[in-house]
């Protein structure tokens, strides 16, 4: 062939993968985003300034990790989000680019309202609305009565527009992390919302005893032509949603934080009941005072089946030096200081048996990025284009902050402060995980209380105790707090070992000794978001299925609201009982007996169960029961890991205890449920 011939073939070769590439490019279904934050309210609106802005860099990054390009990610923030420029945003970002089959992506960020119903479709008499920059907080007759409001139909009016354009081949999520009433709180942390709502004195004396009947007023809509849509709400209606902090102790929502880490790791197949099943969990740890809602079809994937998914490896961003590359992987996608990675050529699918190119431990980590420290030397060609694989993941330091509001002088302070200088787990700061304060409660007399952010009781010490006692105390509740935050955040994901568990709702007769008289459907326990409820008296039993081709020993950790931490099978109550015992078969399920059938109890809130399955029989009781000072070579990893979340000799360095496991070792599972009346 003639080399102008060659020139000719390649040209035309080059000019067929551009257009097959553009073409497929454009062919794609566009994902579109519209992030609206408004955090400096003018002091003049009453507004409290709320650390809004910051959920935009981590939803940003959440976003792009799934596909979303940076140029069609969209943000307005405080002096353009008023009520006309959300809107238009709405109308420009949203439904005017939206196309067929296409995916949308919408979330606000700021205060909520309750503001007087406008047309009697609300069965407590008023409409949910978002709060924007030029919104005022209190009603005042003739001058102000929330017309800059953005009530929940005009907002959903809007979003039908998206869907419409959308059609039923794509898909719009709306996450409001905005909260639309409450009751009287204390406690340091910030609430996006208020009690305040937006009526006249009249319209609320005339609402406040009995709802409005409401069947038949909203009609029925015509979905057929409409996208899916799901919605994410950071609180019930009846609740306030508080802030919470990141990693990097920097204000933001907690919806927001919880909902962007869990995306950000997400699998590809994963679904809206999955995701917000891990935003739950997570909600419980960072939030424990509020329910997160969700409506829409949950048994959906994500965006309509177009998740990237957690790839499941990590690229190198950058070359530093022959000793340290940088990832493309941070605290959002669960990697931490500490958590040991190992280099493979690109293309590596199985590790197992393999020798990586180098190993290194991660010594730095933000929000989607990590700086690795190698082992060993590695050129910068073959660093920048190799694959990292989790060998060892960390799961962070093991501390919690708390914040004084007791009053001056107090004399647990000088003793409690001492004892801090020599634990780091817990740490003095603001904004705070904890609060601790003087109890408000007459009936009580004199007592300190140990308070979340968000106000919830986590317990109240005597104050006539002797000072040293009262400071012991109070510590040993910290550290408590701090394990249970770390061992509600545990999750590890195991494909030797997918097993998986339910809890199955009884009926029983209480004048026979609670006979077991058979299984209720699950479905009469769960509310309209798909959540648990089981009341206080309720039964249940739990079912363990092991998916996997090796045999899985398991035990179950109950986790309750107030932080107290129960070893549920095997029974910390019977000692007789052994390990061994707790092992399901591949392939097949495991029921236990009749004696493990439980009956629901207080505290009321959010419970957390966490079933760990490992390849040996694993037995936490005496690593609780000694607090962490129980040591033996045959413990398990996660023994091991168990008791270095006490408080003793392994966490007494500069900075907490931190924690660490083999990526592949063990598998957990975690459910939550609500507790009630």
């Amino acid at each position: 062939m003639k080399p102008c011939a060659i020139q000719i073939l390649l040209l035309t070769l080059a000019v067929a993968f551009c257009f097959t590439t553009e073409h497929v490019k454009a062919s794609a279904p566009p994902k579109n985003a519209l992030l609206v934050a408004v955090g400096n309210y003018p002091f003049e609106t009453g507004w409290k300034k709320i650390s809004s802005l910051n959920d935009i860099v981590l939803l940003r990054n959440a976003l792009a990790k799934q596909g979303f390009a940076e140029a069609d990610i969209h943000e307005i923030t405080d002096e353009v989000a008023t009520k006309q420029g959300i809107l238009d945003a709405i109308q420009q970002y949203l439904i005017e680019t939206a196309q067929p089959g296409g995916v949308a992506f919408f979330h606000f960020s700021g205060h909520g309202q309750q503001v007087a119903d406008d047309n009697g479709d609300e069965l407590d008499g008023y409409d949910e609305a978002l709060v924007p920059i030029n919104s005022p907080l209190v009603f005042n007759p003739g001058v102000y009565e929330g017309e800059n409001l953005i009530r929940d139909e005009e907002l959903g009016k809007l979003l039908d527009e998206v869907r419409r354009k959308l059609g039923p081949t794509g898909h719009l999520t709306v996450v409001l992390d905005a909260c639309h009433s409450g009751t009287g709180t204390r406690g340091s942390g910030i609430a996006r919302g208020t009690t305040h709502k937006m009526a006249s004195p009249d319209y609320i004396a005339g609402n406040s005893k009995t709802a409005k009947e409401a069947a038949g007023l909203e009609g029925t809509k015509d979905e057929r032509n409409l996208a899916p849509m799901v919605s994410f709400f950071g609180a019930a209606q009846h609740q306030l949603n508080f802030e919470t902090t990141d990693e990097e102790k920097r204000g933001v929502g907690s919806l927001s934080y919880a909902l962007c880490k869990k995306l950000s790791a997400a699998p590809k197949s994963t679904t809206y009941r999955g995701l917000f099943e891990q935003v739950k969990t997570e909600m419980s740890i960072i939030a424990a005072t509020q329910n997160p809602q969700v409506e829409g079809p949950l048994d959906q994937e994500l965006m309509g089946g177009q998740l990237l998914g957690a790839p499941e490896f990590i690229r190198v961003s950058s070359w530093n030096d022959p000793g340290s590359v940088t990832l493309e992987a941070g605290w959002l996608q669960g990697i931490h200081e500490g958590t040991v990675v190992g280099l493979y050529p690109a293309e590596t699918r199985n590790i197992d048996g393999k020798t990586p190119l180098s190993k290194g431990k991660v010594s730095y980590a933000d929000a989607t990025t990590s700086l690795v420290s190698l082992e060993s030397d590695m050129e910068q060609d073959a660093a920048k284009g190799a694959w990292a694989f989790v060998l060892e993941k960390s799961f962070g330091n093991l501390t919690v902050s708390f914040r004084n509001a007791l009053p001056d002088g107090h004399p647990v302070l000088p003793l409690l402060r001492s004892r801090l200088e020599k634990i780091p787990v817990v740490q003095e700061a603001s904004p705070a995980d904890l609060e601790l304060t003087l109890s408000d409660d007459a009936s009580r007399g004199g007592a300190v209380q140990l308070l979340t952010s968000g106000g919830l009781v986590v317990n109240t010490f005597q104050e006539n105790l002797r000072p040293e006692i009262l400071a012991d105390q109070i510590l040993r509740q910290m550290m408590s707090v701090a394990q249970v935050r770390f061992l509600k955040s545990l999750e590890m994901e195991s494909g030797v070992l997918p097993v998986s568990f339910e809890i199955i709702p009884i009926k029983y007769d209480p004048n026979q000794g609670n006979k077991y008289l058979g299984d209720l459907p699950i479905q009469e326990r769960l509310d309209e978001n798909g959540n648990l409820r089981l009341k206080v008296g309720d039964g249940f039993r739990i079912k363990v299925t092991n998916n996997g081709y090796k045999a899985a020993y398991f035990t179950l950790l109950d986790i309750q609201p107030d932080n107290v931490m129960n070893v549920l099978m095997p029974s910390q109550w019977d000692p007789r009982e052994t390990a061994a015992e707790f092992v399901v078969e591949a392939g097949s399920s495991f029921e236990p007996p009749a004696r493990y059938y439980k009956k629901i109890a207080p505290p009321l809130g959010t419970e957390v169960f966490k079933l760990i399955a490992t390849e040996q029989p694993i037995d936490l009781r005496s690593v609780t029961k000694s607090r962490g000072q129980t040591r033996s070579a045959s413990q398990s990893p996660f023994e091991v890991l168990l008791a270095n979340s006490f408080f003793n000799e392994g966490t007494s360095t500069r900075g907490g205890a931190e924690l660490s496991l083999s990526a592949q070792e063990v598998h957990v599972e975690t459910f939550t449920f609500i507790i009630e009346k």
